[in-house]
């Protein structure tokens, strides 16, 4: 789709870590969170990791061929693979701050252990989606590991990584949206960080893919 696509794409990403960080610590409604607080990291870590960093890691596989450093396929998967290592860790810090923060209340899938009593629906569905999240993209990242091992040997596995790629950022937006929904930010809040989400996500999905072919070619061809 070209260039200009590609810079929207980034910018919703680039825009939306901005939004993020300024609702959660900023002084407005539902904001003026402390930086020290292990709670405060969870919305910020989380955003980045899902519709942020995981929008342009990618967006690094389908962008226009012209950006340095993506001009062939093997720089693509390298790029790739680092930008998506940073979004998995910058999950694992966020789910690391939610369990931080919740230890003491002992408050985990949506449900208060001390009291025995369900949270609000809508919370209870972001834990599990949360955890649903993070679970794929462990997965993910395992596999991504091992597809890259095996490319390197001229074998093509695990051939469904995108579609599942894509199931993850489905998914870890949805936990998103419903945080959004259910925090106490103004309703203009609410709709940049819900609309930029969007933005990221769906800019990414829209963008043009490689063919299914091209996507499993091994790095290393053989030679006859």
């Amino acid at each position: 789709m070209g260039k200009p696509a590609d810079v929207a794409a980034l910018s919703a990403s680039a825009a939306l870590a901005i939004a993020i960080a300024a609702a959660t610590f900023g002084h407005g409604q539902g904001g003026g969170l402390p930086v020290s607080g292990w709670f405060s990291w969870h919305p910020v870590l989380m955003t980045m990791a899902f519709p942020g960093l995981m929008s342009v890691g990618r967006l690094s596989y389908v962008a226009d061929s012209s950006w340095p450093g993506l001009e062939s396929k093997e720089n693509r998967r390298k790029v790739h693979r680092i930008i998506m290592s940073l979004s998995v860790l910058a999950m694992l810090g966020g789910y690391l701050c939610i369990f931080k923060a919740h230890w003491p209340a002992q408050k985990f899938f949506g449900y208060d252990f001390k009291k025995g009593e369900w949270a609000a629906f809508a919370r209870v569905a972001h834990a599990w989606i949360g955890y649903a999240a993070i679970a794929l993209s462990l997965y993910q990242a395992g596999t991504g590991m091992a597809k890259m091992s095996a490319l390197s040997q001229g074998q093509r596995v695990f051939t469904n990584h995108g579609t599942v790629g894509k199931c993850i950022m489905g998914t870890g937006l949805a936990a998103v949206l419903l945080a959004t929904y259910f925090w106490a930010w103004s309703t203009s809040t609410k709709v940049i960080v819900a609309g930029l989400s969007v933005a990221a996500v769906s800019s990414s999905f829209l963008l043009s893919t490689p063919d299914s072919k091209e996507e499993g070619q091994p790095i290393m061809q053989s030679v006859a």
